[in-house]
C-alpha cells in the first residue's frame, strides 16, 4: 500500500476541467432526462423507477475519478488513491472536527429553531432494520460523491490555486452539479425555489470546512466520506433540520461563522497549511 506522508506535495495527474466535464456529463445525462420527465416536459419514467435511477448519478465523481486516474496516471496514481481512503491514522483533533462539529450544528439548529417556532424539528422514529438500509445507501452515495471531490477534484485545484480558492470552485460546482438532482427532490415540489437557493448557500461553508480538515489530516478522503456520511446520517434519517426552512437556515448560518473562523487558513497556496 502506498503512504501518504504528512508534509507530501499531493498531485494527481487528473486535470480539473477534465474531472468536471466527465462527472457533469455522466451525472446529468441520468438525472437531466429524470428532471424533464419529473416536469412532464420529455419521456414518461415513473416515480418509482426514477428514485432508483437518480442514485446512479451520484455514483459518477467516482466513476469519473477511478476511470481519469488509471487511464491518466496509471496503477501508482490509483494506489496512491486508494491509500488515501483508507487512510485512519491522522491526529484525533482532525477526527473529531470531521466527525463532531456538523453534528453539534445540526443540535444547535434544531434546539434554537425550536425555542424560537412553534413548529418543532423532533426525532424520526424509525425501526432499526430501516435505519440500516437507509444507512447502506448513504454509505454508497457518500463514497460515490467523495472519492471523485476530495480524491481528485479538490487536489487537482489546489495544484493551481490556493486552498480557499480552490474551495469556492470546488462549492460553486457542487451546488450546480447537484441542480437537476435537486430538482427531483419532493423539497423542491414543497418548498420551491428558495430551497434551491438554501442548498446552494449551505453547501459553500461546508466545502471551505472540509478543505480545511482535509489539508490538515494528510489528505485523507476518509475523513470526507465520515464528515459527509455522519451529517447524512442523522440529518437525513434522524434529524431532519433541512427539511424545516427556519431551522436549515439557522444551520446555514452557523455553517457561515465556521466557516469564517476558518478562512484565514484557506488563503495559502500550500496544501500543509
Amino acid at each position: 500500500m502506498v503512504k501518504v506522508k504528512a508534509n507530501m506535495n499531493l498531485e494527481t495527474p487528473v486535470p480539473p476541467m477534465k474531472f468536471f466535464t466527465f462527472t457533469f456529463g455522466l451525472s446529468w445525462l441520468i438525472w437531466i432526462p429524470l428532471a424533464l420527465s419529473h416536469f412532464g416536459i420529455a419521456f414518461n419514467i415513473p416515480e418509482s423507477t426514477s428514485n432508483l435511477v437518480r442514485l446512479l448519478g451520484v455514483l459518477m465523481p467516482a466513476v469519473s475519478a477511478l476511470t481519469l486516474t488509471r487511464f491518466t496516471g496509471g496503477r501508482d496514481a490509483m494506489r496512491s488513491l486508494w491509500a488515501r481512503l483508507f487512510l485512519w491514522r491522522v491526529n484525533g483533533k482532525w477526527w473529531s472536527a470531521a466527525t463532531l462539529v456538523y453534528p453539534i450544528l445540526l443540535i444547535a439548529s434544531t434546539l434554537t429553531h425550536n425555542w424560537f417556532s412553534q413548529s418543532r424539528v423532533t426525532l424520526v422514529p424509525q425501526g432499526f432494520s430501516a435505519l440500516i438500509v437507509n444507512i447502506i445507501f448513504l454509505v454508497i452515495a457518500v463514497l460515490g460523491e467523495e472519492i471523485g471531490w476530495h480524491g481528485v477534484a479538490l487536489p487537482a485545484l489546489q495544484q493551481k490555486y490556493s486552498a480557499l480558492v480552490s474551495s469556492l470552485i470546488l462549492g460553486l460546482l457542487l451546488g450546480l452539479w447537484h441542480l437537476p438532482f435537486w430538482l427531483l427532490l419532493d423539497t423542491l415540489d414543497q418548498f420551491g425555489i428558495l430551497y434551491l437557493v438554501l442548498n446552494f448557500i449551505f453547501v459553500l461553508p461546508m466545502t471551505f470546512y472540509s478543505t480545511w480538515f482535509f489539508n490538515h489530516s494528510k489528505y485523507s478522503i476518509l475523513l470526507p466520506v465520515v464528515f459527509h456520511l455522519t451529517f447524512n446520517i442523522i440529518n437525513t434519517a434522524l434529524l431532519p433540520v433541512t427539511l424545516n426552512l427556519r431551522a436549515f437556515g439557522i444551520l446555514i448560518a452557523f455553517g457561515w461563522v465556521i466557516a469564517f473562523l476558518i478562512l484565514p487558513y484557506l488563503e495559502s497556496k500550500d496544501l500543509s497549511t
